[in-house]
Order: C-alpha cells, then structure tokens, then sequence
C-alpha cells in the first residue's frame, strides 16, 4: 500500500534501524522523484504544455501530502476530528468537488464515543476503517439525529447498546464525509471525539535516533512514486471518450454505498464530448472532471464539477452535459481547463441506479446543434457570476 499516504505514518511507528540509515534513505528518496519525474515526461497522457506542467505541480502535492502525513505521524495521535489530505489545492484521487472530508486516528482496543450537531450538507457519512479496509459504513441520518440534528455514536470493537459503529484491526480510522449540493446555503457537521474510560494501554514510545525519520524519508518516495503510477495505470482502464459499468472501491477506502461510474475524456482542442444520461433518483450524484493525473480540476476556478442542485435536466428527463476546454454557452458545461485528456467520474451514492452515460464527440463548433432546441444557455456575464460564486464558496469550505 505504499501508494497510500497512511503508509508513510506506518513505516515511521514500525521496524528497527539505525540512525547511519538517514543518508542511504535520502538518496531513495531522490532517486524515487527523479523517476517520478521521468515517468510524467514520459506518461501518454502527457500531450500538450497544460498536461506536463500539471502533471509535475501534480508531484509537488504528492510531496507536500507525504510530508504532511509523515510529520504528524505519532504513536499516541491527538484525538480529533480534522480534514484529511485533500482540500482545494491537495487534489489526487480525484476527490469529490462537493465534498468536505473528515478523519480522526484511533488506537486498536479503545472504546470512543463521537457526538455533535449533523449540519446540513446533503448527505454525512461515517466510515470506520483499518488502513484502507472500510470496517462500518453509516449515514448520520441512519442514527436519527434529533429535531436539532444533534447525535451521537459508540465506535468499539464491541457491540455497544443504541448507535453503535465497529472499530477492527491495527491501524483504526474514522472517516467523516459531507457531500453538500448547495454550496452557498448547506453546512458541516460540528464533531467532537473522545476516548471511554482508560487507555487499554499506555502509548508506545516513540523510536529513538534516526531510524524512524530514515523509514519515513523512504516511504516518502515511495508514495510520491507509486501513488502518481497507480493513479495512471488507473487512468488507462476506461475507454477514450467513454465510461466503465459502475465499480465497488471500497477495497481503496470508497464507502460501500457509493457506486462510481468512471470514464475518461481524450479531445482535439475542436472538439466537445457530449454525455447524455437519465439522471439516478436517491441521495446524491454529481459529475467531476480531472486531469491525467486523476487531480480534480480546480472546482473553485474552473466549472469542473455540477451535482443535482446545479444542474439543468432537459425537458425530456434526460441530463445532457458538454465537455470540453472552451465555454460552449451552455449551462451544463465542464471545463477541461486546457487538458488534452483526463477521468471522468459519475458519483452515484445511495441511488436506485448507476447508470452508464452515452458520450460521443463532436467539433465544437456544432454543439448547440447537436443539442435540444431548448438547452439552456448562459451569457458570458452569467458565467463568471456563477464561477466568482464557485470561487467564494471553496473559500469558505477549506479557510473555516
């Protein structure tokens, strides 16, 4: 799991070493960015100058994301609810542009009782894990909160009496995600967390010298390296210009209850893709656009993104959107921002069904006739109101 940055935690809380490691260590670590580097240069959806440069910000991130995990690793974590490794400008994974993501570390044989007030974003979920092993899966709404919103939850390796969330394995996580539809009205949870009774036992020490830093400086370049491979091989699965039947990737962290429907765009700068699909009925879909590197497009900056609330269903019930770099005028747009090929991801979470949309492509300039006389279109003013409203609501998500 070395494409994973709870790796990097890992190495630095296990195994033994000595300090005359720290040298060997820093050279894998820029051997490893060197070939991180040679691997986008050399990336076939590496095609245009918007690709390559993205791509090797794209590094910058993985780094900045390891460095993150690596310093705060500790063997008796503050308990907290706090944000994880994704936000507007620490993108890989192509993570939900709607969502807030939470996460608090756990210690094996702890009994914790999570409590708050649910907020109103369209969908709360709680996911208890083991790495990236999903152990529980619940919405907060399944836990009736009160009138208020307030609730509150036992998460154990035992079963406890009334809510109740299993805790299992070595290396327990709680992941909170908020999936907000409307940006500017909806609002997060307020959590808190706290420990029942004693510690099962006392925290381990942490390693003395400099063999935890060596293992954490070598798992660094692991990660940086092998997350950006996994993510293009990834990448090459769905065909150009179309999607794959919906997948459980629970087995990478993704709740059970989510089903995406994942493709991949490939376009001439002439050219648009149109999808065309029946919107899923249930608790929330949206579609995304990143990059070859599986990094959101900018949500704040660009239209990447439209879920339910913010997009336009034709009159005949079907959702058409267009893809493609340039601003076609119509509402439903998502904005490759420049990139010659990138993932496509249609989130279906708690839906009746996930379909698979239809795509085909078209020379830009015969969009609006290859769509329903009664599209709905924006002004060049509309758009940047929209994008300026985008922007402002990104901001308040990730600097409250």
């Amino acid at each position: 799991m070395a494409w994973l940055p709870f790796s990097i935690a890992q190495a630095a809380l296990a195994g033994q070493g000595g300090a005359d490691e720290l040298a060997p260590a820093w050279a894998h670590l820029l051997d490893r960015l060197k070939a991180a580097g040679t691997l986008v240069a050399s990336a076939d959806g590496n095609r245009n100058s918007v690709d390559y440069a993205s791509g090797m910000r794209h590094l910058l991130v993985l780094l900045a994301v390891g460095v993150d995990e690596a310093l705060r690793a500790d063997p008796d974590p503050v308990l907290a609810v706090t944000r994880t490794s994704t936000d507007d400008i620490l993108s890989w994974g192509m993570e939900c542009p709607d969502c807030l993501y939470l996460r608090a570390t756990l210690r094996k044989g702890e009994t914790y009782r999570l409590f708050g007030n649910r907020g109103t974003a369209r969908y709360v979920g709680l996911q208890t894990m083991d790495g990236i092993t999903a152990t529980s899966n619940c919405l907060v709404d399944d836990l009736k909160p009160d009138a208020d919103g307030n609730f509150e939850v036992a998460l154990s390796a035992d079963e406890q009496e009334g809510n109740w969330m299993r805790v299992e394995g070595e290396h327990p996580t709680l992941v909170v995600r908020h999936f907000f539809y409307d940006w500017d009205t909806e609002k997060p949870s307020s959590l808190q967390i706290e420990r029942i009774g004693d510690a099962a036992e006392p925290p381990d020490r942490w390693p003395a010298g400099g063999s935890s830093v060596a293992r954490q400086i070598e798992a660094l370049g692991e990660f940086v390296h092998d997350n950006l491979k996994f993510f293009l091989d990834f990448n090459a699965g769905p065909p150009a210009n179309g999607f794959l039947p919906p997948i459980d990737r629970s087995d990478m962290g993704a709740a059970a209850e989510n089903r995406p429907v994942i493709g991949r765009y490939e376009l001439e700068p002439d050219e648009a893709l149109i999808l065309e699909v029946e919107p899923p009925r249930g608790v929330y879909w949206s579609y995304s656009v990143g990059n070859a590197w599986w990094e959101t497009i900018h949500y704040g900056r660009h239209q990447s993104s439209l879920n339910a609330h913010q997009a336009t269903i034709d009159s005949d019930g079907i959702l058409r959107v267009v893809v493609s770099a340039s601003d076609p005028g119509v509402a439903n747009w998502l904005d490759t921002a420049g990139h010659s090929n990138g993932a496509m991801i249609l989130r279906c979470v708690r839906t009746e069904t996930a379909p698979t949309p239809s795509a085909r492509v078209v020379k830009f300039a015969d969009v609006m006739s290859e769509l329903p006389a009664d599209t709905t279109t924006v002004s060049a003013e509309q758009r940047a109101a929209t994008l300026a409203a985008r922007r402002r609501a990104v901001h308040r998500r990730f600097s409250a």
